[in-house]
């Protein structure tokens, strides 16, 4: 009976899933014409309203700022001043960044010719002065959009300049701060010109120790860079908002801003007699009768022939047909394309090109010289005469000395080899809090469309921004946007919204209305996988049952106590 019940619910179910599959291959089609034609009119229509709906409107900042530029309007060049000098001949434009990734028609500064100088300037109107008791804080982005050989990424604080149109790296400026590369060397620059305070002259000084950082080739997303000076004259240099290096400006600069107390005397002048040579020639030495240095370094052997099958026109290395140039190579950016050098499939055991069978000679000696020695009349290296320092006075207080200085204009003033770096979001401020929360309006939106934040890219540093900062501001100023935008633009953003609802309308009256045959034929399937799970559960028990029964019948305990007495029997054995 139990056996005639399971082939009984085995066809049952067999039945059932022809009866599914015939119903399922009568359900239209998601693919059919109309549903076509929609799909075009929808893409049709969020092509023609995207450009209208996506305008990005750049946040204002939380606090007072000295200078901001976001370069999202055309008339940025009523700002921004290209530099005519002669020897600049490279032109920043505005553009998105290339390939678009990131928030839509979100513009920045852009170079555009390769291998070309770059010099560009923005006057601060009027001119600040920080207040002693206030901190200075710059900030802006770089995103390095193809694989950077060589050029810089840096911002230039300027002082009063009457023309800007003539700025180039010879112009003088406050303060320099920015990353750079060329070749195998990475570094990032922190430049402090300072003006002593007696003599009046301006002088260089350069962070000794500058944070490690790698600029990957392959690496291609925005990254952010903040200075921070502190009238304590501390500073901290951050990147992608995680500390890269802090320390003191009256211990990390070189040269100090303390002058030195001596000075070398510009009258003294050194002895023509003075002899500096630690070694000299051996004037008693003579050269040994056995030398003889008239033999060739390399000879042809007695006897050494060209072989016959040696063949030098052709040649033992020859280009790979199969190494095609790159489509995006650019020689002005990347250098003369040449293709991978192989061996000669045409060149037998090596026998092609120029022959040479010369070896090298065993009676060959080079030239005689006679040995070195310690020179006797050997003074020492000579150095002028120390006078005092009559600009020396001890600098406690760099910052204010920096700081007093009217800062009058930022600047972008480079050379590089490729085009396509782009600068953004350019900010001045007293106030750090103001900088984090305008990073978090820009910045990190954009850094997270390209991937992880915490995903190792141009800087070996793990960014824990997240943790570190409070992410409700974004949500609380995408609200206040997401307001003005539809005050400002009520239509596009009625059209956006019919975007967004009309498709969900569409695929919910298509695929999950109930009188659809494939809603349908789906509430069938799961209720008749029900039955069959239920009818199979229940002739799995009557089996079980049934072995029991016969089992009893014939003198033997069922499975189950076996299994218990086996288990006794093991333990007490164990």
């Amino acid at each position: 009976h139990t056996r005639n019940r399971r082939y009984t619910w085995r066809a049952r179910g067999r039945k059932q899933q022809a009866r599914m599959r015939t119903r399922t291959m009568e359900t239209p089609s998601s693919s059919s014409p109309s549903s076509l034609l929609f799909i075009f009119l929808y893409l049709l229509l969020l092509l023609v309203v995207s450009p209208v709906s996506g305008v990005y409107i750049p946040p204002p900042p939380s606090g007072p700022v000295y200078f901001l530029e976001t370069f999202t309007f055309p008339n940025w060049t009523d700002t921004w001043v290209q530099s005519h000098n002669p020897n600049i001949t490279g032109t920043f434009v505005r553009s998105t960044p290339t390939p678009p990734k990131g928030i839509f028609n979100d513009f920045g500064l852009v170079t555009s010719t390769p291998n070309a100088p770059y010099a560009i300037a923005a006057p601060i109107s009027p001119p600040i002065i920080v207040p002693k008791d206030k901190w200075l804080v710059l900030q802006y982005e770089v995103h390095i959009q193809r694989n950077l050989k060589c050029g810089g990424g840096y911002i230039k604080l300027l002082p009063e300049i009457e023309d800007l149109s003539q700025f180039s790296s010879t112009s003088p400026y406050l303060i320099m701060f920015g990353p750079d590369k060329c070749g195998e060397s990475s570094k990032l620059h922190f430049i402090m010109r300072y003006k002593n305070r007696l003599s009046g002259e301006w002088t260089e000084h350069h962070l000794l120790s500058r944070p490690m950082i790698r600029l990957a080739k392959d690496d291609k997303k925005p990254h952010l860079y903040t200075l921070v000076i502190r009238p304590d004259n501390t500073y901290t240099i951050e990147i992608d908002m995680r500390e890269a290096k802090t320390g003191s400006l009256l211990q990390d600069m070189d040269p100090p801003f303390t002058p030195p107390k001596m000075l070398d005397d510009p009258t003294d002048e050194r002895p023509s007699s003075w002899d500096d040579r630690e070694e000299v020639p051996d004037t008693t030495a003579t050269r040994p009768d056995w030398w003889d240095d008239s033999h060739e370094q390399y000879v042809l052997p007695l006897g050494a022939r060209k072989p016959a099958a040696w063949r030098e026109d052709l040649e033992f290395l020859v280009p790979d047909p199969g190494d095609a140039r790159p489509a995006d190579w650019v020689d002005d950016e990347d250098g003369i394309w040449e293709p991978k050098m192989i061996h000669n499939p045409a060149c037998v055991a090596n026998q092609c090109g120029k022959w040479d069978g010369r070896k090298r000679n065993p009676k060959w000696m080079p030239p005689w010289e006679p040995p070195m020695i310690r020179n006797p009349s050997y003074q020492g290296v000579w150095r002028p005469r120390q006078v005092p320092n009559p600009h020396y006075y001890e600098e406690q207080d760099p910052y204010t000395g920096t700081m007093q200085q009217k800062i009058g204009g930022v600047a972008v003033e480079l050379f590089t080899t490729n085009r396509g770096i782009l600068f953004d979001n350019i900010l001045v401020t007293s106030d750090k809090e103001v900088a984090n929360d305008y990073a978090r309006k820009t910045w990190y939106v954009k850094r997270t469309i390209h991937g992880p934040i915490n995903e190792p890219g141009m800087f070996d540093f793990v960014n824990d921004f997240v943790k570190a900062n409070n992410l409700t501001a974004i949500k609380d100023d995408y609200v206040r946007r997401g307001q003005s935008f539809i005050l400002k633009n009520p239509l596009a953003a009625a059209l956006s919204l019919g975007l967004v609802l009309v498709p969900v309308f569409f695929t919910l009256f298509m695929k999950i209305s109930p009188s659809s045959p494939s809603a349908s034929s789906s509430a069938r399937s799961s209720s008749s996988s029900k039955k069959t799970t239920t009818a199979t559960s229940n002739v799995m028990e009557g089996e079980r049952v049934a072995k029991e029964k016969k089992d009893k019948k014939n003198g033997q305990a069922p499975a189950q106590l076996n299994k218990r007495a086996n288990k006794k029997v093991a333990n007490k054995e164990g």
